[in-house]
């Protein structure tokens, strides 16, 4: 099966691929550091799982070098866009939650920013199990808290957490992850959390970029007074176009290494 009964809020139009190459660069340095720190173990195969336009696949491909990629993804826009854009790698549309997956298993699987678009975790952890070979690692990057000191990008956080929670979804899934990958199939090898400092205008050029899309959500719409929304969205555009010398964003990430259990 290739549809996800998962509610990607953050969608998949133009605006949204847009958003997640200036996501990929923010993040490319601590990824990349993550991916050089754990992922240095033979590999065969490799799953980017939620891989969107590839940028994460680009990373796998570079820093760990496996004999071939797999990018896994449920949307064909984005998916097209990989294919251009990792030509090298193989890529499927099939939803990441759903068992057996439409490749050979992996040594080495990867998500980052894919758990917290999820309403069960727990689904997703086992169906990756499913996929991986005896002893391969899985390593994930997920978001444990965000703040700023900034209103209008803290006002952002609270809309976009109750937004995600409305969906069964948690901004800060990275803050409980443990929890969710022990119960399912996994053994924690390292779980640390790492700071990671953005520039206000970086962070509020793709906020500004997301909540074009989001308020267009229905739940969204229901939720939320839409001359807040704009309120907001005028906000964001006006710290994008500053010159960022306010204090940083404080991004919290989960950095969890897990194997499969014997």
């Amino acid at each position: 099966m290739n549809q996800t009964c998962n509610h990607y809020t953050f969608g998949e139009s133009e605006l949204a691929a847009r958003r997640l190459a200036y996501l990929a660069a923010a993040y490319e340095r601590p990824t990349r550091g993550f991916l050089c720190a754990w992922g240095a173990v033979p590999c065969e195969h490799a799953i980017d799982l939620g891989c969107g336009p590839a940028y994460t696949t680009l990373l796998v491909q570079s820093t760990l070098q496996p004999q071939y990629v797999t990018g896994i993804d449920a949307s064909e826009q984005l998916l097209a866009q990989a294919r251009a854009n990792a030509p090298d790698a193989a890529f499927v549309r099939h939803d990441i939650t759903r068992a057996p997956f439409p490749c050979p298993s992996a040594d080495l699987l990867f998500c980052r920013f894919l758990l917290t678009h999820l309403h069960d975790p727990g689904i997703a952890l086992r169906a990756w199990a499913e996929a991986a070979n005896p002893g391969a690692r899985l390593l994930i990057q997920e978001t444990a808290s965000l703040t700023s000191d900034d209103p209008i990008i803290h006002r952002y956080y609270q809309l976009v957490e109750v937004l995600q929670s409305g969906y069964g979804q948690a901004l800060d899934v990275g803050a409980d992850l443990d929890r969710h990958v022990e119960a399912n199939g996994w053994r924690i090898l390292s779980s640390e959390l790492k700071l990671v400092e953005q520039a206000p205008n970086i962070m509020a050029r793709l906020h500004a970029m997301n909540i074009r899309t989001w308020r267009q959500d229905a739940m969204a719409q229901q939720s939320f007074d839409p001359e807040e929304i704009a309120m907001v969205q005028s906000g964001l555009d006006r710290i994008a176009a500053s010159d960022g010398k306010a204090r940083p964003v404080r991004s919290v990430l989960r950095q969890l290494v897990a194997t499969t259990r014997p």
